[in-house]
């Protein structure tokens, strides 16, 4: 089976494989190509991937339909899409419930199209929650300066304890992998943590936590659970130096959670993050996403941060992580068992097949015509 992998444009640095796996897909019969200088930005010279057992390749657009499986982080332009064949596999970590256009382009052209960032939670982990435990680092670094910048608005605070001083942290939907690794980071500096979620079996989980638990009790902080009740959260936002909404499913289009009322009556110079706005915004107060370089903006003196794509600006760790998963999956494609029947886990990553919407979620969200994977694949 031939895999061709296509670096990145622009500023994009990641990649899907390192040449580590690459070592371990070719000596499992793989033959994989990539782009001249696909992982140089990262310190992977070419080099590198050829003693893996890849193959450079220059101009792949003379036999672009001798590949098996086209493999890219952002979505594949029309160019390339118009020349593929409905049997053969393109594996993204772009999610169209956000790209309509790469999504209609995916139709258009009967592209199959495998989104792993798109794969549910598993036993052993997901990229999805990987790449939101990021986030959650990231939610801490942000909060913590922010916080403390009383020249730029914020309250003067540190994000942590100091003496007898604790600043406070509200996390709306913090039982998934975004909110558990900002909890941790949170409890670990000595923060007060109030978490607010809709399941009540999460809230338990995030309650009986041995590690939290320890944390509180080494840091003298406190850690409180409620679910989500809009009274009840509004009620005591004053209370709040620091509000996260933590990132939902990514097949789920974000709901708006927090109404212009709720923002301003949060205390003016308090941080408020967005981790969820990859899919939609939980604030009626935003409007795009905004980038690193410049991350805030203020709404009744309230700071938000609403930077997307996270995993963008770690390059290094995230290409690590996704290619370790990416290889294991791809294995499965070695395989053949590339269907729910022998691979639920792969056949929910399935956007598109042969042309056809293949995700009910993203099919519902955009009220586009649904046909389960299943019944496709036994016509």
């Amino acid at each position: 089976m031939k895999f061709l992998l296509l670096k990145e444009k622009n500023k994009n640095q990641r990649v899907l494989l390192v040449p580590n796996d690459i070592k371990t897909l070719t000596s499992k019969g793989a033959e994989i190509y990539i782009e001249p200088n696909y992982g140089s930005s990262l310190g992977y010279p070419d080099h590198e991937y050829v003693s893996a057992g890849a193959t450079i390749k220059k101009n792949y657009m003379s036999d672009i339909s001798s590949y098996h499986v086209i493999c890219k982080i952002g979505s594949v332009c029309s160019k390339i899409l118009k020349k593929l064949t409905p049997t053969q596999i393109v594996w993204n970590y772009a999610n169209p419930i956000n790209e309509n256009k790469y999504l209609y382009q995916l139709l258009k052209y009967n592209t199959t199209m495998v989104s792993i960032k798109s794969i549910q939670y598993t036993k052993d982990g997901s990229i999805f929650k990987v790449t939101e435990q990021l986030k959650g680092q990231l939610a801490a670094s942000v909060i913590g300066f922010y916080l403390s910048r009383y020249q730029k608005k914020g309250l003067g605070k540190v994000f942590g304890k100091v003496e007898d001083f604790n600043s406070n942290l509200f996390i709306i939907g913090g039982s998934n992998a975004a909110g558990k690794s900002l909890i941790k980071s949170a409890l670990a500096l000595g923060s007060n943590v109030v978490v607010f979620d809709y399941n009540e079996a999460d809230l338990e989980k995030v309650k009986n936590n041995n590690d939290y638990k320890q944390l509180c009790k080494i840091n003298d902080c406190t850690l409180s659970v409620f679910k989500y009740d809009y009274e009840k959260l509004f009620s005591m936002l004053r209370q709040a130096d620091a509000v996260v909404c933590a990132a939902n499913d990514p097949n789920e289009p974000t709901h708006t959670i927090f109404n212009e009322k709720m923002i301003t009556s949060i205390n003016k110079g308090a941080v408020f993050v967005d981790l969820a706005s990859d899919y939609g915004f939980a604030s009626q107060t935003e409007s795009k996403q905004t980038k690193l370089s410049k991350a805030v903006f203020t709404t009744a003196d309230v700071i938000h941060f609403n930077v997307g794509n996270v995993s963008h600006y770690y390059p290094k760790t995230f290409s690590a992580l996704i290619s370790k998963i990416n290889t294991e999956l791809l294995e499965e494609v070695l395989k053949n068992t590339f269907n729910l029947e022998t691979s639920p886990v792969l056949g929910n990553a399935v956007i598109t097949y042969k042309g056809k919407i293949t995700n009910s979620t993203i099919a519902n969200s955009l009220k586009l015509e649904y046909t389960p994977l299943k019944r496709i694949v036994k016509d």
